[in-house]
């Protein structure tokens, strides 16, 4: 990982921000800082900015509307998002358009590390999550597809399904249709709500007693479906084919 990682921060709360600068230097990294969405503007103009840590709730420009603007100037620059409110639609509305993810203040700065390591790495193939309430099927899961490069996070239930797909811009998931407290179905449309291009295959062991709710989760743009247990060289192939569909902007559903 580059340890001279050009970060600009974004804030109107002065103090934040030169926290947040110090623990960065700190890290390695080269820290950039902005009080508002114009000088944010500026500073990615003039340098080679790699990635952006946005408030969301900024006064004159908010978050959503720097994002943008940023967006314009600098497609390819992951955003993290930042707030410390519970403004649900400006979240929905920056993820919506492409923010890596969201975080919640104060920061949890090893899960800040962790979103930053995964928003610039780019030598591996797509980032994975699997929601499963079955613990030793994820692990198990996540070696094999680890060992063929995937980037792979874990659920072991619905909210923190959709919390860790708020956090993260994850190319696929595979979701369990059995899955505590919400079932795959509702955690499902949750994601979509804030995720509509993430690519979700469901896997299940119990097709025959969920098939109805497969079966409306295909009509909402489920990828398709595959039955425990999996076989992991056709997951795997599956995986891939979804990659270069991608690629080409063709993504098209198994017959």
């Amino acid at each position: 990982m580059n340890k001279e990682l050009k970060v600009l921060v974004v804030d109107d709360n002065k103090d934040f921000c030169r926290n947040v600068e110090d623990i960065l230097e700190l890290r390695g990294y080269t820290a950039y800082t902005a009080y508002n969405g114009f000088k944010a503007l500026e500073i990615v103009r003039q340098n080679e900015i790699e990635i952006v840590l946005l408030d969301i709730k900024m006064p004159v420009m908010n978050g959503v509307e720097t994002f943008m603007k940023i967006k314009e100037l600098a497609p390819d620059i992951p955003v993290i998002m930042m707030t410390a409110y519970a403004v649900e639609e400006l979240i929905r509305d920056t993820l919506r358009e492409g923010a890596f993810g969201v975080l919640h203040k104060p920061l949890d700065f090893d899960k800040l590390f962790v979103l930053i390591e995964y928003a610039i790495e780019t030598e591996k193939d797509s980032m994975i999550l699997i929601a499963d309430d079955h613990e030793d099927f994820c692990e198990n899961l996540k070696d094999v597809l680890s060992t063929q490069d995937y980037r792979v996070n874990m659920a072991f239930d619905g909210d923190k399904a959709i919390e860790k797909a708020r956090e993260t811009n994850f190319d696929i998931i595979l979701l369990d249709m059995k899955l505590p407290p919400l079932n795959g179905l509702k955690t499902y449309l949750a994601i979509r709500e804030v995720r509509p291009e993430v690519v979700v295959i469901i896997i299940t062991g119990y097709s025959k007693a969920m098939g109805g709710a497969i079966e409306d989760a295909l009509r909402k743009n489920v990828y398709t479906c595959l039955e425990k247990p999996v076989n992991m060289n056709k997951l795997i192939s599956l995986l891939r084919r979804v990659e270069k569909q991608k690629a080409k902007g063709e993504l098209k559903k198994p017959e």
